[in-house]
């Protein structure tokens, strides 16, 4: 090992150290907590209560996971999803949606949901969870790479130093220990002592070999130059870059002006506990180990967290001492006796002894005596009294866990005194509030985290290839990434190919319903509006059928489209192909408005013809009625009769147009938004 080498294995040696003064209490209550909390065997008796309850009735009735469970499920229930925006003029929403896009594909490789649940079931545990962010090589004759989002099984392998934020942004190093086989490690370092790089008191096989992952980052000033292009743009490189761009092109560009930056730089080692194995460049200004936190203070300059365990634990030591005293009372308590003479039961010895082993249907007794005394029938003495001391204060103990961290029996779904569905909501709304900050710091962890992958992909994806992007709905599709184009390179409407090294991109995390929940949600809004207002159908039909969750939903979304008037299917293609063009929209919107203003005109000719006719329907039937009582001119009250019927035709043939043109301003009018409904009948 190089003298270089040797003085970073000490540095690191020394900063470990370091590490560990600081976590050594931290991680000595973390370690209480889990076994205090584990739901295997729950270790909630402290040792001297052990040694003076020694032969004596000790339950532990294990209460805490239950909460636990609840804050981990609650935010199973409510994903967190990153989504990316331009940050600078250079930027291209078009790149930061297909970053997003690219951010799902990588969970979905990682399996990210796997790291989340276990992140955020050890903060509410112990306080404190962690995520990792690494490269992993999937061509190795290319060195092609692909980021990976990884859990953290072990909460007290990390430690690190430097980090104040709650997400960890600011850490200067960081420090993850694991175990190998020394046949494994032998493996993958066949010139390497196996050497453990620490065994600070935890227990190890002896076949195991510890070695430790260091992150640290190096910050190192150097100068920029500004200069501008033929075309007058600006852009800004290294001192390096730019001299290398004066001998390409021949002479020295302008330069607008020079700075000194300070450029963050992640370094990465593997070590065992005598040399360095492995050592590289992380590609990422953060170091990419990202805590979740739990409840958090700082006292005299320390951090302290817990998670909800240790905000239970007296009171359910309480809860265990008095269950345990309530049964140690009531085992101790003698059975109800009988009080019966020995002669009157002389004889029956056998049925009486194997009283308490059965149900006999009867019990033998002698009621006199030899001499002919009458002996007195048995008698039972009244039953042991219920020790209701230890029962109340058990309740109580289980009030002091509900109110410790702010959930009750009914925000775990127990029944409570509400009877409505609105207020049961209420209730459990309370319960999640009461512990939402565990589900928040969840959600600033994974935004960070996602900024790391986020910085990552332009330098990790430094050749031209075509990666995977998801969308919101699971949908596969694929974009090229190509380091040395444009920001974004389209075929018609269609996006081909980004840059991502163009721009700077800002991380923001949406926390809510996951998809398929939205989709329900929107299946049953939908469902109601149509049950309101039946007449939108031909509109929002084809999106309700899509929504369900039915074989072929797709093909019934496409043959209610087919059937849909013209200007809806226009609209609805418009969607799919991603056509938001406003000045076309506006088109769409200007000719309906024109077609239900002809309609209104015609609507209301047909509306003055209908009373009209329905003024002369009643001249002619006050005619009728006169010529009725003159029963003397009958051919006359035949022309009447039959002018009446072609009135009543007449009517009819108006009517039958209106209820036509309503029908189809109904269809047209939910596409723009702003159009009132008109309602040609009136």
């Amino acid at each position: 090992m190089s003298k270089a080498e040797q003085d970073k294995h000490a540095r690191a040696k020394k900063r470990y150290e370091d590490a560990c003064e600081v976590w050594g209490d931290q991680h000595k209550r973390m370690r209480e907590d889990l076994e205090f909390s584990n739901p295997a065997d729950p270790k909630q008796w402290a040792d001297d209560a052990r040694e003076l309850r020694r032969g004596r009735v000790m339950l532990t009735l294990d209460r805490t996971n239950q909460y636990i469970v609840q804050v981990v499920n609650d935010a199973r229930k409510n994903k967190p999803g990153i989504t990316t925006a331009p940050a600078d003029s250079k930027g291209d929403p078009a790149v930061a949606q297909a970053l997003d896009g690219m951010f799902r594909h990588i969970e979905y490789r990682s399996r990210a949901p796997i790291a989340y649940d276990t992140a955020i079931d050890h903060s509410a545990r112990v306080g404190l969870g962690w995520l990792r962010v690494v490269p992993e090589v999937i061509r190795a004759d290319t060195n092609e790479q692909e980021i990976c989002i990884k859990r953290v099984h072990d909460m007290l392998s990390v430690m690190t130093l430097g980090g104040t934020e709650p997400d960890g942004s600011d850490i200067t190093d960081a420090f993850v220990t694991s175990r190998m086989t020394k046949a494994e490690f032998k493996r993958a370092f066949p010139k390497a002592d196996a050497s453990p790089w620490t065994t600070d008191g935890r227990w190890f096989f002896e076949d195991e070999v510890t070695i430790c992952e260091w992150f640290y980052i190096e910050e190192k000033e150097s100068n920029h130059i500004r200069t501008e292009n033929d075309a007058g743009e600006g852009f800004t490189l290294s001192e390096e870059d730019y001299w290398d761009l004066a001998r390409k092109v021949g002479y020295a560009p302008k330069v607008v002006e020079s700075f000194t930056a300070t450029e963050r730089v992640v370094h990465w080692c593997k070590l065992n506990g005598a040399e360095v194995l492995e050592e590289t460049t992380f590609p990422s200004r953060w170091i990419p180990v990202v805590p979740v936190l739990g409840f958090e203070t700082w006292i005299d300059g320390k951090r302290q967290l817990c998670g909800v365990t240790r905000r239970l634990m007296e009171s359910q030591r309480a809860y265990n001492y008095e269950r345990s005293a309530l049964v140690e009372a009531i085992a101790l308590q003698p059975k109800a006796p009988i009080l019966v003479p020995v002669s009157g039961v002389e004889g029956h010895d056998k049925a009486w002894s194997s009283l308490n082993k059965g149900s006999p249907a009867y019990l033998p007794y002698n009621h006199i005596d030899g001499e002919g005394n009458t002996i007195p029938q048995p008698a039972r003495l009244a039953p042991p009294t219920f020790p209701t001391a230890f029962a109340q204060a058990g309740q109580q103990a289980l009030a002091d866990m509900e109110s410790a961290i702010g959930m009750y029996r009914a925000n775990l779904g127990a029944p409570s005194n509400e009877t409505s569905g609105r207020a049961i909501r209420a209730r459990q709304e309370e319960g999640d509030t009461a512990t939402f900050h565990f589900v928040d710091n969840l959600s600033r962890s994974i935004e960070h985290l996602g900024r790391i992958v986020v910085d990552m992909i332009p330098r990790l994806y430094d050749t031209k290839r075509q990666v995977r992007i998801l969308g919101n709905d699971g949908a596969q599709d694929a974009v090229t990434i190509d380091p040395e184009g444009p920001a974004v390179q389209r075929q018609g409407k269609k996006l081909v190919a980004i840059n991502p090294g163009v721009g700077d991109y800002d991380v923001r995390v949406i926390a809510g319903a996951n998809y398929t929940t939205q989709r329900q949600e929107a299946a049953d809004g939908i469902t109601q509006i149509l049950q309101a207002a039946p007449q939108y159908t031909p509109v929002l039909g084809p999106a309700l059928v899509k929504l369900r969750d039915w074989p072929d939903a797709e093909k019934y979304s496409r043959m209610m489209v087919a059937m849909a008037p013209p200007e809806v299917q226009q609209a609805i293609s418009a969607a799919e192909e991603g056509d938001d063009n406003p000045e076309q929209l506006q088109q769409q919107v200007s000719q309906l408005q024109q077609q239900l203003m002809q309609m209104q005109q015609q609507g209301q000719q047909l509306n003055d013809a209908m009373g009209q006719a329905a003024q002369q329907m009643q001249t002619l039937q006050a005619e009728n009625q006169a010529l009725k009582a003159d029963k003397s001119i009958d051919a006359r009250k035949l022309e009447v009769d039959a002018e009446l019927k072609a009135r009543e035709l007449q009517i009819d043939a108006v009517r039958a147009e209106t209820e036509r043109m309503q029908a189809e301003a109904a269809a047209m009018r939910p596409i723009p938004p702003e159009l009132a409904p008109v309602d040609l009948a009136q």
